[in-house]
């Protein structure tokens, strides 16, 4: 609360504050804080305020900056500055966690490990060590507590997302509630080394008869889901100009490759690294490509490739009205999305860039006005198409670094004819009949078995219809609130009631307190009951 007054955010501490204090009382939280930063757009001030608030919301907004289909563009150029810089746990720890992970003392398991770290992050940090066989390994080790602190963190995140809806990006089309818990899910895998250790030994299958990609190798023995061991890579940045040239690599080799690498993925295997940054990636002799960090990784499934597939091919038609069916019939389109607006945006996009020669055709700017056009017409595609889209733009924007004259667009063409193709080749149009019948006979073998089962609940009045409404939670929140309220005003009613009656009146009850008292007392308890439900009512903003 105190980071959110100081950047500016005051309405959204506020309506914290008071959801804490209805919890833990009126000194759950700070009430006084330094002057707030109300300079730089807001924006900047989301991203100062996630830097200053720690690794966690770091991370978030790293996650937020990967989905242009929801956040705003100005919002996305600012998250992508993020930068997970963390200090290093202290060795102690860092040892005991490795000890207790491996269950042997660290001088027992390697002949040489490197307290320093050569890179630190907010869940894991790597250290280099040398096992006993002699090889240089990189040794990636959990942070202590990690596991249980992410997990505190996302339920603030999660109380956190519908105040800032409703405070912050009322008018914005973000569903912050989905992306908390599309949030919560994949950073707890990412905590989970286990998990990571998966995905590097099935990029090591996929890429190992490919020369132009290095994976680094894992050692299993040294591994555990706090633990990952592997080779240790003695590559350089792609960012580093001067070694590239000083190493007689070559630029335009290397973008392509890096290119062929994302996209292989997501044409042939339908399954892709989510994060192809620079900093993901090591270059060594003869312009081999070597990957690191395979943490966050995504799925396409055989729809979403046909999906992407359609879209294509009825942009290259310049057919708006079927890339709209497409949307629809996958269930993309909210209930407001006005689809004569969406069909024209549609066809205005693709009239921009029909005429121009492929080289010509900038791919990043097209997905970011695709990604435009989603969010104002209330598109919502699927989590891993986004994904998709924006490791195309970070893994352009890593080739265009190498080699000025890279055109993504181009790379992609063969891997979507192909794939166009492959739906039209008589295997697969066979397959897909083969599927087709079985569906359709398992369907008609289970119908008399499902007409039966509805006419046995009609006899046996048991047939049930099940109907949901969105808001009904709230409007019986507010409901419950009302009748709470108006219960209190009843009680007050009757308590200066009763007082009015007993102070007029001579008497002792008991032998121990008049009537004249108890009356006073009466109207002392309905003045504090009243001034609470007053003060109540004005702190809710609904009078």
């Amino acid at each position: 609360m105190a980071v959110l007054v100081k950047y500016g955010f005051g309405e959204v501490a506020g309506a914290l504050r008071s959801r804490l204090s209805i919890r833990l009382g009126e000194k759950a939280g700070p009430s006084q804080t330094k002057s707030p930063v109300t300079t730089g757009s807001r924006p900047l001030r989301v991203r100062l305020a996630l830097e200053e608030l720690g690794p966690t919301f770091i991370k978030l907004g790293q996650l937020l900056s990967t989905r242009p289909d929801v956040v705003p563009p100005e919002y996305i150029l600012e998250l992508e500055h993020l930068q997970d810089q963390v200090a290093p746990e202290p060795p102690d720890e860092i040892m005991a966690q490795l000890e207790q992970e491996l269950g042997d003392q660290v001088e027992n398991i390697f002949d040489r490990f490197d307290e320093k770290p050569i890179a630190a992050g907010s869940i894991a940090q790597i250290h280099r060590a040398v096992i006993r066989d002699g090889l240089d390994v990189a040794v990636k080790v959990r942070r202590p507590g990690i596991v249980e602190t992410i997990r505190a963190e996302c339920e603030i995140l999660q109380d956190l997302a519908g105040i800032l809806k409703k405070t912050l990006f009322e008018h914005e089309v973000i569903e912050l509630e989905d992306m908390v818990a599309e949030f919560t899910g994949a950073v707890s895998k990412e905590t989970d080394l286990a998990n990571e250790r998966r995905n590097q030994l099935r990029f090591l299958r996929l890429f190992v008869d490919d020369p132009a990609v290095h994976i680094p190798k894992v050692y299993e023995d040294y591994c555990t889901a706090g633990v990952l061991t592997m080779e240790y890579i003695d590559g350089i940045k792609s960012t580093n100009k001067q070694a590239i040239e000083e190493r007689g690599l070559d630029g335009r080799i290397l973008a392509h490759r890096g290119a062929q690498f994302v996209l292989k993925q997501m044409f042939e295997f339908g399954f892709f690294h989510t994060d192809p940054h620079p900093g993901n990636f090591f270059l060594l002799t003869d312009n081999v490509l070597a990957p690191i960090d395979f943490g966050q990784v995504a799925r396409l499934s055989v729809q979403d490739r046909r999906f992407f597939n359609e879209v294509v091919l009825s942009i290259v038609d310049r057919d708006a009205s079927h890339v709209v069916r497409c949307l629809e019939r996958d269930d993309m389109l909210a209930d407001s999305t006005d689809i004569h607006k969406l069909t024209a945006d549609i066809e205005q996009l693709i009239d921009m860039y029909h005429d121009l020669r492929l080289k010509d055709i900038p791919f990043g700017t097209i997905a970011m006005q695709t990604f435009d056009l989603f969010r104002h017409n209330h598109v919502h595609p699927p989590t891993q198409f986004t994904l998709m889209l924006k490791s195309m733009m970070t893994i352009e924007s890593l080739a265009t670094s190498l080699d000025p004259e890279f055109r993504l667009i181009e790379a992609l063409k063969p891997y979507a004819q192909r794939s166009g193709l492959r739906d039209f080749e008589l295997k697969q149009v066979l397959r897909n009949v083969r599927k087709a019948m079985q569906g359709a006979g398992e369907m008609a073998s289970r119908l008399p078995e499902d007409i039966n089962a509805v006419l046995t609940k009609f006899r046996q009045g048991k047939f049930q219809v099940r109907v949901h409404h969105e808001h009904l939670e709230t409007l019986t929140k507010t409901l419950d609130k009302s009748s709470n309220r108006i219960s209190f005003a009843l009680i007050i009613a009757a308590l200066l009631v009763a007082s009015s009656l007993l102070v007029a009146q001579d008497g002792i009850v008991l032998g121990l307190i008049s009537f004249q008292t108890m009356g006073v007392l009466g109207y002392i308890i309905a003045a504090i009951i009243g001034i609470w439900l007053v003060i109540s009512i004005i702190r809710s903003r609904h009078i």
